[in-house]
């Protein structure tokens, strides 16, 4: 991903003439720590930029082709349209505008910089690692996690490769949902549908005279059909044909030439194990291959099949149309590294896997809900998957139906799902699949989940309120100082930053904006009526220029893939941190939503003038999806992706974009993404709008959930090995490796403060709960070179030691000379003064209670 530049006192910075610094990283990128050098432009220059292009250079009227490109269900999107550059490669298939670029399977369909080529990439199908390629087909994987201190990785080997004896000469998606994606693989003589589905312990595939072949980084070491009725055979390694035996260093060998004899003669080989073949086994419809890793896969068919064993694998004899299923049967290697082999004729989980592999999912809808006539403090997820069973390719809602659908559950997913006559889970210890890298996964049996997530009640302002007469006067002391521009320039010159080359971007503005935000905020709630006034007035400069696209980097919409990118970003695929190639939008846009939300809250004008440009914005990281808007006249909810970055089935986002990634899929900071859904929320209660906001009060409720459950790692968390866990914090979460540092660096600050900030209300649900902050600040207090910190990282540090010890924390931040540039002294602060106090333990008998190991 691109390289994102940074600075830890922005305004000092541009102000004091310290030299700007580029710092290379991945994803939303944040490095303290500023060398001295060449002084940058003076403020007059800016000036002069931000004047002319006020007055010269407009959003509006849009170039030709502009409102053409847009077409009916973007018209409403009041920003120019463009074509962006890079265009969709031919395996995005039937996908057409929006395109879903968060999707979790992107990196099986996306090429460009850093790819060897289109769509080669993994992706985390769960339980299996997948990739499609033309030389191997369908690629699932299953293997071994290693973990170490600073990492841990899923080893992405072909344990089960399924194609086409032709090979494979186009691939393509053909439909995608919520929860599941389908490819089809064409040969010359056949073609198949493989169907992804989340969470399914099958992967399927809909066969149309395909003549199948199943190949394998490592060795079949038996082949065995399991069909009901039939006479039941083995064909293994044990009982290969005698002529084979005879030669047991060829047959360990792999039968690949090595040792046959060669009749001179003739020329030739004449051993029969040499030939390649061991034989065959059907015809039947249920099959079962070990391989010499340990693997044991059951292999299921909608029609009898023949299988042949031969040295490169197992190869079907016949082309099949119908359904072809396979499924690794995990018995005690699901979580471990190395899986034990046992007799699998009396494994339970082959058994269990038989019995259900009948039913599969064709498609899978994500049903959000908050009924506030009932509980306004409680959200609802709806999975639903739509079934067809084998024989049959019509698909059916029944839940009645029998075998039901098996499936698996993740963590957070156990801790939510609501107990009904709709689901069933299998006993623990039964198809215990490892999840991914989120821990152990949990079989559950029914077409229709509901997951039922506490909402927040927090708004705009922390719940305790700030009665301290002495604090309020030194926070309004700060506040005026934070608020204040230095050199007495006027406050329209907060949008300085909109015109400077190098800090143009949204990310770098959202960041000033939303501190511009806070002051306003603690401002009302102090009744400091002249700080609340200029803050009000910088907060509106910034966000104006934005939303009339009268910056130097202004927003345009997107009408290849349907969304809003900076125009450096669709320039340089690296510009903007990836922006124009949908990396990080949900960062960048969140604190854009946070400031926006407080701008409508306080000014009536601004949220009448520019409400289309807003939802815009919002609707490019939190659309609701379905088309039209049930919420809000004149908006298409079908300009933009359902939710972006959203992983439904993760319960997190993904920060990735149209960037192939190697390890797949990746995010960094959870808080930042917590941000995001926290400013929609915001905009929706400002605007009125309560089913906007509890639309996007759900995503927040999903995405704290979701990193307290795998970015926080408290002792004995069962998500994590030991060696990872005792980091506490995961620093980058990815699909396929996750580790405990950041793109940008390896301190302990940076990977604990990049899942902190930026410091706001909703920051009291994520830090928590108080058992896990007291392991985390001793985890710091004894690993944190303090001396060679920047302040700026240790202000977030000091945050998360005052939801235990408040008092200590405001002293030590009250003493730091700096803080990130998207926040002030003022917010962090007011922030640890609102802090109410420990649930249930005071700090001492937490650390207690901690030293203890209880």
């Amino acid at each position: 991903a691109s390289p994102r530049l940074a600075s830890p006192r922005l305004a000092s910075l541009m102000e004091n003439g310290e030299e700007r610094k580029r710092v290379a990283g991945s994803g939303r990128v944040l490095v303290m720590g500023v060398a001295c050098a060449a002084a940058v432009l003076a403020v007059s220059t800016w000036w002069g930029r931000y004047v002319a292009y006020r007055s010269g250079w407009k959003q509006g009227p849009a170039p030709l082709g502009s409102e053409a490109l847009k077409g009916d269900t973007a018209r409403w999107v009041p920003f120019k349209a463009v074509e962006h550059p890079l265009k969709p490669t031919e395996i995005w298939g039937n996908v057409r505008r929006p395109y879903p670029t968060g999707a979790w399977w992107t990196n099986l369909v996306v090429g460009g910089p850093s790819s060897q080529g289109d769509g080669l990439g993994a992706a985390m199908q769960t339980p299996y690692a997948v990739r499609v390629t033309p030389e191997v087909g369908v690629a699932l994987s299953y293997g071994a996690l290693s973990a170490t201190n600073e990492s841990l990785t899923i080893s992405a080997s072909t344990d089960l490769g399924v194609s086409l004896a032709e090979g494979v000469a186009r691939r393509y998606v053909m439909t995608h949902d919520d929860l599941t994606m389908t490819m089809r693989l064409e040969g010359e003589a056949g073609k198949m549908d493989a169907l992804f589905a989340r969470g399914s312990p099958y992967t399927t595939f809909l066969c149309e005279g395909a003549k199948l072949t199943l190949r394998s980084d490592f060795e079949v070491a038996a082949v065995r059909l399991v069909s009901p009725g039939a006479a039941n055979t083995s064909l293994s390694r044990r009982n290969m044909p005698s002529a084979c035996a005879a030669y047991p260093s060829c047959v360990s060998a792999g039968m690949k030439g090595e040792c046959c004899p060669m009749d001179e003669e003739h020329g030739r080989v004449t051993h029969p194990c040499c030939s390649g073949e061991l034989g065959t086994q059907g015809p039947g419809e249920i099959f079962s291959v070990e391989l010499t890793n340990g693997q044991h896969w059951r292999v299921y068919t909608s029609t009898p099949l023949t299988l042949r064993w031969t040295k490169d694998g197992v190869d079907a004899t016949e082309p099949l149309t119908g359904i072809l299923r396979v499924a690794l049967v995990p018995d005690d290697s699901g979580l471990s590294a190395a899986p034990l082999r046992r007799d699998n004729a009396t494994v339970p989980d082959a058994v269990m896997l038989d019995a259900h592999a009948e039913s599969y999912p064709t498609s899978g809808e994500v049903r959000v809900s908050a009924d506030r006539s009932r509980d306004t403090t409680v959200g609802e997820i709806e999975f639903s998957w739509r079934v067809a069973y084998l024989g049959s390719t019509l698909s059916l809602d029944s839940e009645t139906k029998t075998p039901a659908l098996l499936m698996l559950a993740l963590p957070h997913h156990v801790d939510s799902i609501v107990a009904d006559s709709s689901v069933g889970f299998l006993p623990p210890g039964s198809l215990d699949f490892r999840g991914g890298l989120k821990g152990p996964s949990r079989a559950v049996l029914g077409a229709r989940w509901r997951l039922r997530l506490d909402l927040t009640p927090v708004s705009w302002t922390p719940p305790r309120i700030l009665t301290d007469l002495d604090v309020r006067a030194e926070l309004a002391a700060q506040l005026r100082a934070d608020v204040t521009r230095q050199n007495g320039e006027p406050d329209s010159m907060a949008a300085w930053m909109a015109f400077d080359t190098w800090f143009c971007n949204a990310y770098w503005n959202g960041k000033e904006a939303a501190r511009l935000a806070t002051l306003a905020l603690v401002a009302e709630e102090l009744r400091q009526d002249d700080s609340l006034r200029s803050a009000k007035a910088q907060l509106r400069a910034i966000l104006e220029v934005w939303l009339e696209g009268t910056n130097i980097d202004p927003l345009v919409y997107d009408a290849t893939y349907g969304g809003l990118c900076t125009k450096n970003g669709l320039d340089d695929h690296d510009a903007d941190f990836g922006n124009g190639y949908y990396n990080d939008h949900h960062f960048h846009y969140g604190y854009m939503l946070y400031a926006a939300a407080v701008a409508v809250k306080l000014d009536a004008d601004f949220a009448s003038q520019y409400r289309l440009a807003l939802f815009a914005l919002m609707y490019d990281v939190a659309d609701p999806g379905l088309g039209a808007s049930l919420f809000e006249p004149g908006v298409d909810r079908s300009a933009f992706p359902k939710a972006r970055h959203k992983d439904f089935y993760d319960g997190h986002s993904w920060a990735s974009g149209i960037f192939f990634m190697g390890q797949g899929k990746a995010q960094e900071s959870s808080s930042e993404a917590i941000n995001a859904y926290y400013g929609a929320y915001l905009l929706g209660l400002a605007y009125g709008d309560v089913e906007l906001a509890d639309w996007n009060r759900v995503l927040l409720a999903m995405e704290i959930q979701a990193a307290k459950t795998y970015y926080h790692m408290p002792k004995d968390t069962p998500i994590y090995p030991k060696p990872f866990a005792r980091n506490k914090m995961v620093g980058v979460l990815g699909a396929l490796s996750t580790g405990s540092t950041t793109w940008f660096g390896p301190s302990t600050a940076f990977s604990h403060g990049i899942q902190v900030l930026p410091v706001t209300p909703i920051t009291q649900l994520v830090l928590s709960p108080n058992d896990f902050v007291a392991e985390d600040i001793r985890f710091l207090d004894a690993h944190l070179d303090r001396d060679n910190c920047d302040d700026a990282w240790l202000a977030f540090v000091e945050c998360i030691r005052a939801v235990l010890d408040p008092k200590s924390a405001y002293r030590r931040v009250k003493a730091l000379s700096a803080v990130d540039p998207g926040t002030t002294k003022t917010a962090l602060l007011y922030w640890i003064a609102t802090r109410p106090p420990p649930d249930d333990l005071s700090p001492a008998q937490v650390d207690a209670n901690f030293f203890k190991g209880k």
